[in-house]
């Protein structure tokens, strides 16, 4: 079966096509796999880089990943790069599981700067992670995030989080509606919101 005629196939819920497609490209996601987990010195059992293989079909194919695939002909380079990024995250979780001491980002946060609420941010569960990210790498990345805000963004936000200015404050000093201020913010927490949540690892890539 030709590579378009099996990916339609499989876009279609085709189950016989979809074990076709598993058969087919096994091998490629399994040496991409057992590649990125050697070059991240990470030691697995067997049945661990199997887990991973399982979890890169199943994620394709629960969401629909092949459907977004414009060109066949790349059909062997996506997956590899689906695969490595799966890798990545495991990986992430393995070692976020194993340490041994967390401690609250938010207080953390709070002795540098008393006004940022980090919980108006991320959700609570995102709140606590493991030792080997550090307070201040968490800052610098919270600031380049920020930094990637629209400029009216950029100061609303700071004058909310870092500086604990009101809504009404805010309006004030940048000569814009209450209502404004409100949408500024909103946006940009949703937006850091995400960016924050990829970076420390909830789905990353796929």
């Amino acid at each position: 079966m030709e590579t378009r005629d099996l990916l339609q196939r499989c876009v279609q819920k085709d189950r016989e096509a979809w074990d076709e497609f598993v058969r087919r490209y096994q091998g490629l996601v399994t040496r991409s796999v057992l590649y990125k987990l050697k070059k991240l010195n990470f030691t697995s059992r067997r049945q661990e880089y199997r887990d991973i293989v399982q979890e890169v079909f199943t994620s394709i194919w629960e969401k629909d990943k092949l459907s977004k695939l414009k060109n066949p002909d790349c059909l062997k380079g996506w997956l590899a790069i689906v695969s490595l990024n799966f890798t990545v995250n495991y990986c992430q979780r393995k070692v976020f599981k194993k340490a041994k001491r967390t401690f609250s980002l938010e207080d953390e946060l709070a002795t540098e700067s008393p006004g940022f609420t980090l919980s108006s941010i991320l959700s609570s569960e995102k709140l606590r992670t493991e030792k080997m990210i550090e307070a201040n790498e968490l800052r610098s990345m919270i600031n380049a995030e920020i930094a990637k805000l629209v400029p009216k963004q950029q100061l609303a936000l700071k004058l909310s989080i870092f500086d604990g200015k009101t809504q009404r404050d805010i309006s004030s000093i940048m000569n814009v509606p209450g209502g404004t201020v409100a949408t500024l913010i909103s946006r940009a927490k949703k937006q850091l919101r995400a960016r924050l949540e990829k970076i420390m690892g909830q789905d990353l890539y796929v």
